[in-house]
C-alpha cells in the first residue's frame, strides 16, 4: 500500500530531543523515564524513548525560532522539575560518560520490546542520545531532493553538534562517539539512491512486503522522509549541551534548506564513499577534520567548509534572525570549542565524573556559549 505524503509549511521547524535521567546522588543512568513522564502529564510534548533513561522532548511546528527555544525552555524547566522531585535530573549529551550498557532497561512498549526481541543486546548499546530535526516540506519529491542534497552538509551538523566523547568512562579520541552504537542496525546512515517519492514509495513496498521492515520509522537514515508529518527529518546530530544550541541547529538546518531549494540543482549520484569518509572524519576529528568534496575532489578542514558555506549562506540571509543563526555559528566554529572538548576540559582540570555531569544539567537551560 502506497504511502500518502502529508503537504506541510515549507520549512516549518520543530524538533525532537533525547535527555539523558541520571539519579541526583552519583549522577548514573537511572531507570526511572515511567515515573518522571506520569509526572509531567503531558505525553505528546514528554515521551519514552528506547530504554528507561531516555526522556525525550517533542516541540510543536514553528516558524519561528525564538518561539522554538522558548517552548523547549518552558518544557524542559517543567520536566527538570519533575525528575527532580523523584531524586533525579536531566541533561544533554549524545552518550553518558561511564553508562553501561549491561544495566539499561527497555522501555515497555510494544515497539521496543520488539525491538529488543529482535536485537538483542545492540537495543541496550542503543542507548544514546541525540537530537532529529524536522523541516516542512510540500511533497514528497521536495523531500526526496532535500534528504540528497543535505548530505554533504552532514559532516557539518556532526562536528557542530559532537558531545559524546566518552564511552564507558573512556576517552573514545572521538568528537562524536555516538553513531558507534548505531551503526548495526539494518538501513542504518546513508540514504538509498532514491530521488522520488515514487521510488522511495516503491522501496518501501518492497521491504515491508519482504518483512524488512514494518514502517517508515525502521528506516534509520541519516535524512528519511516524515509522510505523516510532512517533513524532512535530519538525524544525524549528537544532542547538544544546551538548548539554545539545539535551537541554533535547527536554524542552521532550515537556512541551508531553504538556500537549496531556492537554489535548486539535480542531484548528481556520487559514491557512498565519499559521505562515508566525510562523515567518520567529522566523527573522529570534529572541525579539525579533513572534508574532501566529491565533485571537485579538493580537500580541505572541515573548518574552512563550514566558513565557506557560511559566507555562501550571507549574500542569501535577508532575515534579522536567520544573519543571527550565521553568526552564532560563525562564532561556535572560529573558538573551536565543540560540546565534547568543553566536557574533556572539565575531566582534563580534574573535575569528578560524578561533578561534571551535575555541571551538564545546569547548563541545559543557560544561553548558548
Amino acid at each position: 500500500m502506497s504511502l500518502t505524503f502529508k503537504r506541510s509549511e515549507r520549512l516549518s521547524i520543530g524538533t525532537e530531543i533525547e535527555l539523558q535521567l541520571v539519579d541526583a546522588e552519583h549522577y548514573d543512568l537511572a531507570d526511572r523515564a515511567d515515573r518522571v513522564v506520569s509526572a509531567v502529564g503531558d505525553r505528546r510534548r514528554v515521551k519514552h524513548e528506547l530504554t528507561q533513561s531516555m526522556v525525550e522532548l517533542n516541540s510543536s511546528v514553528h516558524r519561528d525560532l525564538d518561539e522554538l527555544h522558548a517552548e523547549l525552555h518552558a518544557l524542559t524547566y517543567t520536566v527538570r522539575r519533575s525528575a527532580q522531585r523523584l531524586g533525579c535530573d536531566v541533561c544533554g549529551g549524545g552518550r553518558h560518560l561511564s553508562n553501561d550498557w549491561r544495566k539499561q532497561v527497555i522501555s515497555d512498549s510494544a515497539r521496543y520490546r520488539q525491538l529488543a526481541s529482535r536485537f538483542g543486546y545492540l537495543s541496550k548499546l542503543a542507548c544514546v542520545f541525540g537530537q532529529h530535526i524536522h523541516l516542512g516540506v510540500n511533497d514528497g519529491d521536495e523531500a526526496m531532493y532535500l534528504c540528497h542534497a543535505l548530505t554533504p552538509y552532514f559532516p557539518q551538523l556532526i562536528a557542530l553538534s559532537a558531545s559524546s566523547p566518552l564511552y564507558q568512562g573512556v576517552d573514545t579520541r572521538f568528537a562524536s562517539s555516538r553513531f558507534s552504537a548505531q551503526n548495526s542496525f539494518p538501513n542504518y546512515g546513508c540514504l538509498e539512491h532514491i530521488y522520488s517519492w515514487r521510488e522511495f514509495n516503491a522501496y518501501y513496498e518492497r521491504l515491508n512486503a519482504a518483512g524488512v521492515i514494518e514502517s517508515v520509522k525502521d528506516i534509520y537514515w541519516d535524512a528519511r522522509p516524515k509522510p505523516e508529518l510532512g517533513t524532512v527529518e535530519i538525524r544525524i546530530c549528537d544532542t547538544p549541551l544546551r538548548l539554545a544550541h539545539a535551537v541554533l541547529l535547527v536554524g542552521y538546518c532550515r537556512l541551508l534548506a531553504d538556500f537549496l531549494l531556492q537554489r535548486r540543482t539535480p542531484i548528481a549520484p556520487e559514491y557512498d564513499a565519499f559521505t562515508h569518509y566525510n562523515k567518520i572524519n567529522a566523527y573522529r576529528s570534529g572541525f579539525a577534520a579533513e572534508y574532501v568534496d566529491p565533485t571537485t575532489l579538493r580537500r580541505r578542514s572541515l573548518t574552512a567548509h563550514i566558513l565557506h558555506t557560511l559566507e555562501a549562506l550571507s549574500d542569501f540571509a535577508e532575515r534579522r534572525e536567520d544573519r543571527a543563526v550565521l553568526q552564532a555559528v560563525e562564532r561556535h566554529v572560529r573558538q573551536g570549542i565543540s560540546d565534547s572538548e568543553h566536557i574533556r576540559q572539565m575531566l582534563h582540570n580534574g573535575l569528578p565524573q560524578a561533578q561534571v555531569i551535575k555541571r551538564l544539567c545546569d547548563e541545559l537551560l543557560q544561553p548558548a556559549s
